[in-house]
């Protein structure tokens, strides 16, 4: 089995605002990033958990047993944890965007309003 580095995200996805955006809006492009992430992670998840799952009650009908499914459901238990470190290492190497001041304050002053 090799392992590959994973491809580079394009510049949309990594949160860097293109030459052509005249006003970035940080908040916009974190909820882009994240929402591509999620996707990717819950499509890895769908195809890591139902192939084995799946594979398995086919094979348990076929030989008549119930020892297949138990495996696919361990498979899948296995494979949903590493998809999971997999993207929690890829979040970790995003770049985390660093606030002013005055986005700092704005920030607090809308959590003391929150708590009111």
């Amino acid at each position: 089995m090799t392992t590959s580095k994973p491809a580079s995200a394009p510049t949309s996805v990594r949160g860097v605002q293109s030459a052509s955006s005249s006003t970035p809006d940080k908040s916009a492009s974190a909820r882009q990033v994240f929402l591509v992430a999620a996707l990717n992670m819950s499509w890895q998840l769908a195809i890591v958990v139902l192939l084995p799952v799946i594979g398995g009650v086919t094979l348990d009908k076929h030989f008549g047993t119930a020892v297949y499914t138990y495996i696919g459901l361990g498979v899948a238990l296995i494979g949903s944890g590493v998809v999971m470190w997999r993207t929690m290492q890829v979040a970790n190497r995003m770049p985390v965007p660093k606030l002013t001041p005055a986005e700092r304050r704005k920030v607090q002053k809308s959590y003391e309003e929150d708590d009111d």
